[in-house]
């Protein structure tokens, strides 16, 4: 029987992509001040970023 630990990273892995980037440290520093402000996870804040920019609506 799967725990529900095993569970729930099936379904993130079935559900989700991730995106990793790297970045120079002042310029990871500055975004990441910038998005706390806006008291948005990262997602949201990308999400905010390319719905402003591009005007991509997203599901809620």
């Amino acid at each position: 029987m799967a725990t529900s630990t095993e569970v729930k990273r099936r379904y993130n892995e079935k559900t989700y992509s991730r995106w990793f980037v790297s970045l120079r440290n002042e310029v990871f520093e500055e975004i990441e001040k910038i998005r706390e402000e806006t008291g948005l996870s990262r997602a949201e804040f990308l999400k905010m970023l390319v719905r402003e920019k591009y005007g991509v609506e997203f599901e809620k």
